[in-house]
C-alpha cells in the first residue's frame, strides 16, 4: 500500500501499544517504524524485472519482524534513555508496528512475501486496492488527532476499529462477487480456470474479473448493486503458444511467472530500425490498455529470441489513466450508460466479434460502430 496508509497504521498501533509511556511521540515513533520495510524499494536488485519481483520480500517477511524487533528491543532495553520502558514492551511495539505494515500490503493484488524465505511466494487476498482513500481516512484522522488536537487512546481505538472494518468488508465482498459469478462460469465452462476478482481503484463498489483461457483472458467489472450481477466479459489475445513458451524458455520469464502466476500477457514489440522485443505483462493491476508492468524479455535475433536486460514498459501514461479512473466511477453510477473497457485505451489485441454484451447494452446514440476500425 502506501506510504500515507502505512505511516497512519503504525502510528495507531504505535500510540496504542506506547502511548501511555511516550504519548505523542510514540505516535510519530511509529509512523517512523512503519515506513522501514519498504525501504527495500530503494535496493537495486540489478535489473527492473528484479525490482519488480523482490519488493516486498525480505523486508516484508515474519521471520524479519522477529529477528528485527529482537535485536532492536534487546538494545533499547539497555539503553539509559529507553531502559525503563523494558524489553517486553518496546519488542511487542516493533513487532506489531512491522507485522501490521505486511498485512496491509497482504490485503493487496500483489500481496507480499510474508513467508520468505519459504518457497511459497507472496501471500495475498487481492481485497483492497493498493490506494484506497476509505480504508486509509480512519487510521490518518485518528493519527492527526493524537498528534495535534489531544492524545485520547479511544480515538485511536476508534480509527483501527473502523479500517478493520472496512478491510472485513473488502473480504467479505470479494467472497460474495466470486460467489455470484460462480454460475456464469459454470455456463461458459470456466469455473476451473485461472481468474482473479479484485476491486477497482480506491473503492469496494466496483469489481474487476478476470479470468484466463489458454490464449485469451477475459475482463469485466461488476457493481455490488449491479441487477442482475453479471459479469459482462470482454475478450482480449493473451499471445498465441509459441510467444508464450519463448517467454517461459527464458529464465528471466520463468521468474515473472512464478511471481505473476497465469496472469500474464505475450506479445511482439516491432521497432523500426531495431530488432522486434519479446514483452510479457502482468495483467493483475491496471486494465486493458493501462497495464503498468510489462518487461522487455529478449530480442528476435536470425530468427531466435535472445535474452537482453529486462526493461520496464507500459501501456498507458498518467494522464491516460487519468480516463480510466473517470470511466469506473461512471460505470458505478450508471452501469448501463459506462462504455466497455476496450473502448477506453483501444487495446490491438481486443476481440471485437463477436460484440461483448456491454456494447450491446449501450444506448443506441452513444455505441460505436462494431466494425469501426482501430488505429
Amino acid at each position: 500500500m502506501d506510504p500515507i496508509t502505512h505511516a497512519s497504521l503504525g502510528a495507531v498501533v504505535g500510540g496504542l501499544v506506547l502511548g501511555s509511556r511516550l504519548g505523542r511521540k510514540a505516535v510519530l515513533l511509529g509512523a517512523a517504524v512503519a515506513l522501514l520495510p519498504d525501504l527495500d524499494t530503494f535496493i537495486a536488485y540489478g535489473d527492473e524485472l528484479s525490482d519488480f519481483i523482490y519488493h516486498r520480500g525480505v523486508t516484508h517477511s515474519v521471520l524479519f519482524h522477529l529477528v528485527f524487533a529482537t535485536a532492536i528491543a534487546a538494545l533499547l532495553a539497555r539503553l539509559p534513555r529507553t531502559r525503563e520502558i523494558g524489553f517486553g514492551r518496546w519488542w511487542l511495539f516493533l513487532f506489531l508496528v512491522l507485522a501490521t505494515h505486511a498485512v496491509n500490503d497482504l490485503l493487496t493484488t500483489y500481496g507480499t512475501q510474508i513467508l520468505w524465505p519459504l518457497p511459497v511466494g507472496p501471500l495475498s487476498t487481492g481485497s483492497i486496492f493498493v490506494i484506497d482513500p476509505f480504508y486509509t481516512l480512519p487510521l490518518l484522522v485518528a493519527a492527526i488527532g493524537a498528534l495535534f488536537y489531544r492524545f485520547a487512546p479511544r480515538l485511536l481505538v476508534a480509527g483501527l476499529v473502523l479500517s478493520t472494518l472496512y478491510a472485513g468488508s473488502g473480504l467479505a465482498l470479494k467472497a460474495w462477487i466470486d460467489h455470484r459469478i460462480q454460475p456464469v462460469l459454470t455456463a461458459m465452462e470456466l469455473d476451473e480456470q485461472p481468474r482473479l476478482v479484485q476491486p477497482t481503484p480506491f473503492n469496494l463498489l466496483l469489481w474487476r474479473i478476470t479470468v484466463i483461457n489458454d490464449d485469451e483472458f477475459l475482463e469485466a467489472w461488476v457493481g455490488i448493486f449491479d441487477t442482475p450481477i453479471r459479469p459482462d466479459f470482454e475478450r482480449f489475445e493473451r499471445g498465441d503458444r509459441e510467444l508464450r513458451e519463448a517467454v517461459l524458455a527464458l529464465e528471466d520469464g520463468q521468474r515473472l511467472q512464478g511471481f505473476s502466476g497465469d496472469f500474464l500477457r505475450f506479445h511482439r514489440a516491432e521497432r523500426p530500425d531495431e530488432p522486434d522485443r519479446l514483452v510479457a505483462t502482468d495483467i493483475r493491476l491496471g486494465a486493458p490498455g493501462y497495464f503498468p508492468f510489462g518487461f522487455e524479455l529478449a530480442q528476435e535475433i536470425d530468427g531466435e529470441w535472445q535474452s537482453v536486460t529486462p526493461r520496464r514498459v507500459a501501456e498507458s501514461t498518467r494522464g491516460e489513466r487519468l480516463d480510466a479512473i473517470q470511466a469506473i466511477v461512471r460505470r458505478i453510477v450508471d452501469p448501463e450508460g459506462a462504455p466497455c473497457m476496450m473502448d477506453l485505451a483501444e487495446p490491438d489485441y481486443a476481440i471485437e466479434q463477436p460484440p461483448p454484451r456491454c456494447r450491446m447494452d449501450w444506448p443506441s446514440s452513444a455505441a460505436p460502430s462494431a466494425d469501426a476500425e482501430r488505429p
